[in-house]
Formats: C-alpha cells, sequence, structure tokens
C-alpha cells in the first residue's frame, strides 16, 4: 500500500537514501530519469543468480540471487500536488546461501549525483544504484551498510542483509521488459 508522508532525507550507513514518501518534483529527477523516464506506468527491472562457480570463488558471500525494480508512479491531482505528486519506488529481492526464502524490501529512491539513492522507511536501511555498461546496474550497500528485508510486509520475519567481504555490490542485468511486472504487480 503507497502512503504519503512529508519529504525528507535519511542519512543511512554513509548513503543519502530517501526518506519514504519522497515527491520528486518534475525536472529533479537528476540521475533517476537516466535511469527510467519519468512518464506513469514506467518500469525496469534487473536481475542474477549467481552461478555456483562463482560463489565457490567468493565463499564468503552470503546472497544467491538478486533483484531489483524500479518504477515511476504518478498520483492523481490532490490539494497539495495539484499536477500530481511524483514518485519513484523500488524493490529489492533477494535469496541467501542455505534458505529458499525470497527475501524483499521495498521504499522510494531519490538522485544521488551520478547514482540514486533507495531507502527502506523507518531506518530500514538501504542502496546506492549505479548504471554500468551494457544494460547492467551495481547495487551497493557501500561499506558496513545494510537494508532490512523481509517475505512480504511482515516485519516479525525481517532479516538486515549486511555488507560483507563478498556481499557489497552486486552488477546486475536488466531484463526484458515482458520479464518486469507492473508496479502494481510487485
Amino acid at each position: 500500500m503507497m502512503r504519503r508522508i512529508a519529504a525528507g532525507v535519511l542519512f543511512c550507513a554513509a548513503l543519502a537514501v530517501p526518506a519514504f514518501g519522497q515527491a520528486i518534483a518534475p525536472g529533479e529527477e537528476g540521475e533517476l530519469a537516466n535511469f527510467l523516464k519519468p512518464e506513469a506506468g514506467k518500469r525496469i527491472c534487473y536481475a542474477r543468480i549467481y552461478t555456483p562457480e562463482h560463489l565457490a570463488k567468493h565463499p564468503k558471500q552470503k546472497v544467491t540471487e538478486i533483484g531489483f525494480r524500479l518504477a515511476y508512479y504518478r498520483f492523481p491531482p490532490d490539494e497539495f500536488y495539484p499536477q500530481g505528486q511524483r514518485n519513484y519506488y523500488f524493490a529489492l529481492t533477494a535469496k541467501r546461501k542455505g534458505s529458499t526464502r525470497l527475501l524483499t524490501a521495498r521504499g522510494e529512491c531519490g538522485p544521488n549525483g551520478n547514482s540514486i539513492g533507495c531507502g527502506v522507511e523507518c531506518d530500514g536501511g538501504g542502496v546506492s544504484v549505479t548504471r554500468r555498461p551494457g544494460d547492467k546496474i551495481l547495487v551497493s550497500l557501500g561499506k558496513g551498510g545494510w537494508i532490512r528485508m523481509s517475505e512480504g510486509c511482515d516485519e516479525g520475519d525481517a532479516v538486515d542483509l549486511e555488507a560483507g567481504e563478498d556481499d557489497r555490490e552486486f552488477l546486475l542485468s536488466r531484463l526484458p521488459d515482458s520479464a518486469c511486472p507492473p508496479y502494481g504487480a510487485w
């Protein structure tokens, strides 16, 4: 469920990540517009499944699968946003060694120089995402960073995915548009 909350910036683990509900004014999308044009309904997805060979070379890596989705959403006009509030929402999914659970983190993204910062409300951590050549992105927890993930919306089963020696940065490839579900189906 989407909620509107006053804009702000939360600094988490040396990454600037937007507070939940941060509207992005037209023309202030910055690097976000290079990821995804600010057009209602636009979305983009990236993913990676690590091979057994890769994981053998990186024995301290806990993440076996990871995905990143970004969507642009425009709310209908209201008294506070006559043009309609505009937001960039993200979902990060991951599976870890020894578990079949698909963990998910959701929140919003904001421009952060040459990257974007994506954060989870209520001090749930965040990631920095940078575009890379060849339709790839680099999702980074940064040094000492983390993001709170759970199965669905139940915070009781939350897990903090923390930056580790082999779990700090993840290079993901773009998925075809047909494999990227609409924002409302996340």
